[in-house]
């Protein structure tokens, strides 16, 4: 083929090529969370509190949930963990809390103004301590005060955002 040939082909096999490639990755994914919102996802928080009348130390990494802890009898409050998930209606996720402990959630449903979320907790050894179905305002937090841990219990904000 004549170098000719070959400029006046370029222009049309360049054309081609770009409207046959696959879209750039950022279309693909675009926003995450109007990509999560039209899904039907909801984001699951959930900090792990050492809740104990030990002492009076409020950890500043709870200040946006202090509201709510001052209304159980512990007077300490320590973050030990925060547990995030993203789940679709129908999904659930699972993981380990302080003491072998095991958490699953399991999102049962979700309406405009709020969620329906089954919260179940298991010991080292697999005995049920707590299965308990709630729901939870969009946007809105739900306080489950669970197992003990050390001189206290373990305090489970579950916060449902969408």
């Amino acid at each position: 083929m004549k170098t000719t040939s070959i400029r006046r082909l370029l222009p049309l096999a360049l054309l081609l090529s770009a409207l046959t490639a696959a879209p750039p990755a950022i279309a693909e994914g675009g926003n995450k969370a109007s990509s999560e919102q039209r899904a039907g996802r909801v984001t699951l928080v959930m900090p792990v509190v050492y809740a104990t009348t030990q002492h009076s130390r409020i950890d500043p990494q709870l200040k946006n949930l202090v509201r709510y802890l001052r209304n159980l009898r512990y007077t300490g409050y320590e973050l030990i963990d925060t547990k995030r998930v993203v789940l679709a209606p129908k999904g659930s996720d699972s993981y380990t809390l302080a003491g072998n402990r095991k958490v699953r959630l399991d999102l049962l449903s979700k309406e405009e103004k709020r969620v329906r979320v089954r919260v179940q907790i298991t010991g080292a050894k697999g005995m049920k301590l707590l299965d308990t179905t709630i729901w939870v305002n969009r946007n809105g937090t739900f306080i489950v005060a669970g197992p003990k841990h050390k001189n206290g219990v373990l305090v489970l904000p579950l916060t449902a955002r969408y």
